[in-house]
């Protein structure tokens, strides 16, 4: 026996693939590795389209391996060829788990299922021997490969997640709930609770809000959307949701506010959520428009970066925060988020006919497509009629049925995503979540009314629905 084959002797597998060519791995990084062409083909069918075909992969053995480590890469090419790795699991548990939960993305990222049956069963069996109430095993450490697998493998098939929260293992439970269920507290302000809707609005209409607790930290995000108003006549509409902080000390707590600016509101009112800035699936922010946006201009096209690229495709939801129109008749803005990718998505913005947008102000919500135990979309009520067919009170029932799954009845964040309204003697509208036996885990009934001689011709509101422990 040779010298290669003596080294391989009672490998799991055919000697005969160390005759084939190399097969070169290059990752993000530029480290490069090399396997049996043969040897890594045979582990599973997607790893043969990659190593056989007639593109640059194959006919130049190599490809470039993208959102893998170095660390990773080497404890699968130990195990390629000798069905077993080493970690010291006694020296960093807390490694081993995220080494663990990244192998198994990776052998579930190429079907190979031997070796996706390898690390779950390393999963589960370092969870039962250190149990996270060991010192040296400490939540944060299981906390790292959960939010690993939530993150990375798909929707469908995460053994990781299982393993972590079944009743075998409820120590590692309760230690990742009590960290991942920021519970996303979902809050809304109304000028109506503060004055009269016929008194004159000040320039805004701030309430104090609550302190954050400990598991909320650090400081949240907020998302804030608007949710209805009613403007007079004879001047432009201008109104904004936003917030404040007060203090960002031991007791951090902020305002939210509704702000008119120079202009005169009978009543306004908005929602918003908490998102903490930590939130393993949840990212928001902001654009603010100040060019005036028209209709012969076109519709403005703007790009948005997130600060931290996902995994996958992000899907993002808009609200509209903030909105200024000039004194014409007709109020008309509509928003998309377009060309979405891990790393942002484009901002659509457009208004038609005679209307005038001066400002507007949008909040995003983003977060990995297929993430189980949310939604969203934009419901309107194009649903219930057509636009050439207006009223004043429209209500309709959203089903999630084909988009997800609740255990529970979900929280959802409603707010305005577009409108079109026309009225000389002002502008009124009021939409919100009806609170009923039709809203529970299988859908929600939501409702957009208007009043007095204001025409909706369309309203449209985005939603956010997420299970209470996202």
């Amino acid at each position: 026996m040779d010298t290669t084959a003596a080294a391989y002797a009672g490998a799991p597998f055919n000697l005969s693939v160390l005759q084939s060519p190399l097969f070169k791995i290059t990752l993000d990084d530029g480290s490069a590795y090399y396997i049996h062409k043969e040897l890594l083909a045979s582990l599973s069918a997607e790893w043969r389209q990659h190593t056989d075909n007639e593109m640059k992969e194959g006919l130049t053995g190599e490809m470039l391996l993208r959102e893998v480590d170095n660390t990773t890469l080497q404890r699968f090419l130990q195990w390629v060829y000798f069905r077993e790795y080493t970690i010291d699991e006694l020296k960093d548990p807390g490694s081993a788990l995220l080494i663990y939960a990244k192998l198994y993305a990776l052998a579930d990222r190429f079907n190979v299922q031997e070796l996706k049956a390898f690390n779950f069963g390393k999963l589960k069996a370092l969870l039962k021997k250190r149990q996270v109430d060991q010192p040296n095993f400490t939540p944060t450490m299981v906390l790292a490969a959960a939010r690993y697998a939530v993150d990375t493998l798909p929707n469908y098939l995460q053994p990781l997640r299982v393993c972590l929260f079944v009743q075998e293992y409820p120590n590692a439970a309760v230690a990742l709930f009590r960290l991942t269920s920021h519970t996303l507290p979902a809050s809304k302000l109304s000028t109506v609770n503060i004055h009269a809707w016929d008194q004159k609005n000040s320039k805004a209409c701030p309430v104090h809000w609550t302190k954050i607790n400990q598991a909320q930290r650090p400081l949240p995000s907020l998302a804030f959307a608007l949710t209805g108003f009613d403007a007079p006549p004879d001047n432009d509409i201008q109104l904004s949701a936003s917030y404040q902080w007060v203090e960002k000390g031991l007791n951090p707590t902020y305002n939210a506010i509704l702000d008119s600016g120079e202009t005169l509101i009978r009543s306004a009112a908005c929602s918003w959520l908490e998102i903490p800035s930590d939130h393993p699936v949840l990212r928001t922010g902001t654009y603010n428009m100040t060019e005036a946006l028209t209709f012969a201009g076109g519709p403005k096209t703007i790009p948005i970066q997130f600060s931290q690229p996902f995994t996958r495709k992000a899907k993002v939801i808009l609200f509209l925060n903030g909105m200024n129109f000039n004194k014409k008749p007709a109020s008309r803005i509509n928003m998309h988020a377009i060309d979405a990718t891990a790393n942002g998505f484009t901002l659509k913005l457009e208004t038609w006919m005679n209307t005038i947008v001066l400002k507007a102000g949008v909040t995003w919500v983003a977060y990995p497509e297929g993430t189980l135990g949310i939604t969203s979309g934009v419901v309107s009520t194009s649903a219930l009629r057509t636009c050439e067919t207006p009223q004043p009170k429209n209500a309709w029932y959203h089903s999630f049925v084909g988009e997800v799954a609740f255990g529970s009845t979900p929280k959802i964040f409603l707010g305005l995503n577009g409108l079109d309204l026309w009225g000389y003697n002002g502008f009124r509208l009021a939409t919100e979540v009806v609170n009923g036996p039709e809203t529970n885990k299988y859908g929600f009934m939501w409702r957009a009314d208007t009043w007095g001689d204001t025409i909706m011709y369309t309203t449209w509101l985005a939603y956010l629905a997420f299970d209470p422990n996202l």
